[in-house]
């Protein structure tokens, strides 16, 4: 395979070979050797439903609490690897194509072959284990304007034509995390959003990165090489590279359709639910996997320098760590709150992990800066790997730059390399950037939050109050004892999850 990526303005000969994608590379081997390893496969894989080969349980559809269980390890062990700082690894997309499994009756209203497209790819990606990526957003060119008005017809992607091998599709896409090192592309239009006139832009298909006319132009790298893990320790490995995919008349079989850009198309897409995404487990894991190595790394820079004992940075501290438990508390929660539903399929309680994932992009600023707080000015003299090898700097550098007691010159650069990285490199604001919009528009999502929230329940409780209903009349849910019955929708996937927060913007008048 050897897909077109473009990188500082030059085509990459081999993405293998290319240094400023290998931590990268060896990062994501690591996952997939995790799986195989005695002490974790008898969770992180389970038999195939159509070969009996062990397949990933990121694939699977849970039928039982300790199937729900499994995933929710699986997922958590792979973000506690990478600490929560790689987004986009393969339980991600996983999660989307078993959505789509989960969904085809909904891709099949533009025909069956479309739903059986979507499930024949699911299976494809579950055999072989595939590592995907996606675009599914249009370029930020004018946003004011849907995708017809555009000064051209084709600059946000759309179905050029019709052939008997497929749709011909042209434009570009944003934005493909990764998409260098993978092996194929999922191309969908996120949330609906495709306004009246637009159905040649609501498409959606999935295809090999090395597909002809498929174009990969990659951001500047935030962790150019060369670097070490000494003076670079989260970015020389977790380096998610970001590109915009541009389709310059790309032919798509007719197998890899799931939505086709015809007559109609836009009435699939702005399904809130077509998507189906099942991404909330490995979401919230990549969350809490965050949350404990902030709260670790502000607790070993106040020790290493010793200022544990001052009142202002306990009470720091102690922010983190009560977060944290909040975290926690909704992480293992919301399964301990595991429903069967009517189709046999287990699902954890949702509301929590989507409630506070919204807080998360507010929270995880305030972890960065009190970590800059805490290593205030000793960011400053940390000196390069290179000095520490030098015999005449280095007594020097053991005796003015070490910690408190027992913390030596060595120990404390490099935990304060480690905290620059998260907090204060270009890989440290790409990941802030990144949380704060991983799911869309905060403002929108935690606004359609309210909008679609069950708030029947709530206000029962204030008429009960002002005695419009009898004090003893106090519902209960037989799942959750003691509590007001809340009638929670079983939709998943962010577009599920926040409906009115992908609606068509009003057009012009």
């Amino acid at each position: 395979m050897k897909p077109a990526v473009y990188l500082g303005g030059r085509l990459v000969e081999s993405v293998l070979d290319e240094p400023v994608f290998q931590g990268a590379v060896r990062s994501i081997a690591e996952l997939y050797d995790l799986q195989h390893d005695p002490k974790y496969r008898d969770f992180m894989l389970y038999p195939s439903p159509g070969t009996g080969d062990p397949v990933h349980v990121s694939f699977q559809v849970p039928r039982s609490k300790q199937e729900l269980i499994n995933k929710r390890k699986a997922f958590k062990l792979r973000t506690d690897h990478n600490f929560g700082f790689m987004g986009r690894t393969m339980d991600f997309m996983n999660g989307m194509v078993t959505g789509w499994y989960a969904n085809r009756e909904k891709f099949a209203r533009r025909g069956e072959r479309f739903g059986d497209n979507a499930v024949r790819y699911y299976e494809h990606v579950r055999e072989n284990d595939l590592f995907l990526t996606h675009v599914l957003i249009n370029p930020q060119i004018d946003r004011s304007r849907t995708s017809a008005e555009q000064e051209e017809p084709f600059l946000h992607l759309g179905k050029v034509e019709e052939t008997k091998e497929g749709i011909v599709v042209r434009g570009a896409k944003m934005l493909g995390t990764m998409a260098p090192i993978t092996e194929e592309l999922v191309c969908f239009p996120w949330g609906g959003g495709i306004a009246e006139g637009d159905d040649a832009y609501a498409v959606g298909f999935a295809i090999p990165n090395d597909t002809p006319g498929l174009k990969y132009i990659c951001r500047e790298p935030v962790a150019p090489p060369p670097h070490t893990r000494f003076d670079h320790p989260l970015s020389s490995r977790f380096e998610e590279m970001d590109c915009i995919a541009v389709f310059d008349d790309v032919l798509v079989p007719w197998e890899r359709v799931v939505i086709d850009g015809g007559p109609g198309a836009r009435e699939v897409a702005n399904d809130p639910t077509v998507s189906g995404v099942s991404i909330a487990g490995q979401t919230s894991a990549r969350m809490l996997s965050q949350m404990e190595f902030f709260c670790g790394l502000g607790i070993k820079i106040a020790d290493a320098v010793g200022i544990t004992g001052f009142l202002h940075v306990q009470e720091k501290l102690g922010e983190m760590l009560s977060n944290l438990e909040v975290a926690r508390t909704v992480f293992y929660g919301a399964e301990a709150m595991a429903v069967e539903g009517p189709d046999g399929v287990w699902g954890s309680a949702a509301l929590g992990p989507r409630a506070f994932h919204l807080h998360t992009m507010r929270i995880y600023r305030r972890f960065v800066e009190i970590i800059q707080v805490l290593a205030a000015g000793g960011f400053f003299y940390a000196p390069a790997e290179a000095d520490f090898e030098n015999p005449e700097e280095r007594p020097y550098i053991d005796r003015y730059v070490r910690g408190r007691p027992g913390i030596s010159a060595e120990e404390r650069v490099r935990l304060f390399k480690l905290a620059w990285d998260v907090t204060g490199s270009a890989f440290a604001q790409r990941m802030t950037q990144y949380v704060t919009f991983y799911s869309g528009d905060p403002i929108r999502l935690t606004a359609a939050f309210y909008v679609g929230y069950d708030k029947e329940p709530l206000t029962e409780i204030v008429d009960r109050a002002l005695g419009k209903t009898p004090d003893l009349d106090i519902p209960v849910s037989p799942d959750e004892p003691g509590r007001p019955v809340a009638r929670r929708s079983p939709a998943t996937g962010v577009a599920a999850q926040y409906p009115e927060a992908t609606q068509p913007r009003p057009q012009r008048t």
